[in-house]
């Protein structure tokens, strides 16, 4: 199963709202235009009849304060290999780079925990616009020359830096490809003045 790290934009406002109230969480990464579908009365029969049938999720109210409409940005599978990239060389041995603090450790250590929000890998997490910004910081004065520099196939391989499989062609490219997006993402969230909820899903 694949493990895909998200980040939604979101004001301190709804940031606040989802730390008090987790239930929300699964409501806020929806679009605000969405309407979960009703099975037809027929679906509804056949399926009680076969003994099949699960009522429809009930899904929390939406309060006025639950901003939905941010920008999201899904790292595919190059989050780790950002993280283990940005921590090093304050991670100092295998597994340390989920503990380094943000900046350097935004991606799996910046924010407040949304208790109760665990989607099967942990908390989602509330991280405020002054963290986005401090990332940003950090971003800027980081150029992808000095992340390649570090990046070493055995290195992360031996690290066990997910997915695991280090070595094949194009893997450079391909997060060197993730980094720009995550720059201009935390860039634009920062000019905004919001933060993000981090999901790891």
């Amino acid at each position: 199963m694949s493990m895909i790290l998200s980040l939604k934009q979101a004001p301190a406002a709804t940031l606040d709202l989802l730390v008090q109230r987790p239930e929300l969480a699964v409501v806020f990464w929806m679009n605000p235009d969405f309407k979960p579908a009703k099975p037809s009365g027929f679906v509804v029969w056949l399926t009680r009849l076969l003994g099949g049938y699960t009522p429809p999720m009930e899904l929390p109210e939406a309060p006025k304060e639950l901003a939905r409409n941010g920008e999201r940005l899904d790292l595919d599978k190059a989050w780790h290999a950002l993280q283990w990239l940005l921590t090093q060389p304050k991670s100092m041995s295998e597994g340390d780079e989920w503990q380094v603090p943000p900046p350097e450790g935004f991606l799996l250590g910046a924010g407040e925990p949304i208790v109760g929000s665990d989607h099967g890998y942990g908390d989602e997490r509330a991280a405020s616009p002054a963290e986005v910004a401090a990332f940003d910081d950090l971003l800027k004065r980081t150029p992808w020359s000095e992340l390649e520099s570090r990046f070493d196939a055995d290195a992360l391989a031996s690290a066990q830096v997910y997915p695991d499989n280090w070595g094949d062609s194009g893997e450079v490219d391909y997060v060197q490809q993730y980094y720009n997006k995550l720059k201009d993402f935390i860039a634009a969230t920062r000019s905004e003045d919001l933060g993000v909820v981090i999901q790891l899903s």
